[in-house]
């Protein structure tokens, strides 16, 4: 059964749902991007994150994949084109999003190496050492809890598999309260801060080797995804009228805030030991 939390993250995005198609592009990405050069659409840049977490991963055709936080299915679309894993399974808690996504996956030809199905990061429903890599782009720090994600992301991982998600954490040296107040000013809502994952990269660090990971890697990437982004975003919204040109703004006044506040955007790779 969701938690609150879980239930209230569904709930947002099943909003979101009818405000993303206007700015993003064809291809179904729900991410902030990894901006490589100049004059990159949202789009391009959307794919570029999702293909570096996959090759954090070191993903190849052998390879069985778990997508947490598999949204529009977008990503595992692009996996299975660049990388043609053995088989892509993705779990999310939107049913809109996952009803989009499984037509979405018909259409580009991958359904029969592509599932898509409702699910908890916090309570898989697979058995042990089920899959050899796992990737979750901007989705942990939803989760209730983080930590429980790990915990669960090293047992549905077969030994020396690996993890490659990218996250949204205070920088060091930011003090958790304040910057959860600083979150909370720039209007983020209670349904995606969870208080429990406000901690930084050190202590992100010890979670996962507390959950069995070793080769532990954390790097922050927020100068070619969050700052770039908010840039594009603010330029995109600029030839929109009335009240989502209103939106737009609003949006990137919370996300200036939000990186005022002391957010950082990191790169996770570890390997179950």
């Amino acid at each position: 059964m969701q938690t609150t939390h879980t239930q209230d993250v569904a709930r947002h995005y099943t909003r979101r749902h009818e405000q993303r198609g206007d700015l993003f592009g064809k291809q179904p990405f729900a991410n902030y991007g990894y901006w490589t050069r100049p004059g990159m659409t949202m789009e391009e840049a959307a794919e570029a994150l999702t293909l570096l977490v996959a090759s954090a991963c070191e993903l190849s055709p052998q390879d069985r994949l778990l997508d947490v936080g598999c949204g529009y299915g977008a990503g595992a679309v692009s996996c299975a084109r660049q990388f043609q894993p053995q088989s892509i399974v993705g779990i999310d808690v939107t049913e809109l999003r996952l009803e989009y996504g499984r037509n979405y996956v018909r259409e580009q030809g991958f359904a029969d190496r592509i599932e898509l199905r409702m699910g908890d990061a916090t309570r898989m429903d697979f058995g042990d050492g089920s899959f050899d890599k796992l990737v979750s782009v901007e989705c942990a720090f939803h989760f209730d809890t983080r930590a429980d994600f790990l915990r669960e992301a090293a047992r549905v991982l077969c030994p020396g598999g690996i993890l490659a998600l990218t996250d949204l954490i205070p920088k060091r040296g930011i003090d958790p309260s304040a910057y959860l107040r600083g979150a909370t000013a720039v209007g983020t809502g209670v349904c995606l801060d969870n208080r429990a994952n406000a901690y930084d990269a050190d202590t992100y660090a010890a979670h996962l080797g507390a959950a069995g990971f070793t080769d532990i890697r954390i790097e922050s990437i927020i100068d070619r995804t969050r700052i770039p982004f908010i840039d594009a975003f603010e330029r995109a919204g600029e030839r929109l009228q009335g009240q989502r040109a209103v939106e737009v703004r609003n949006s990137v006044a919370r996300l200036r805030g939000l990186v005022a506040a002391g957010e950082d955007y990191v790169l996770v790779v570890a390997r179950k030991a």
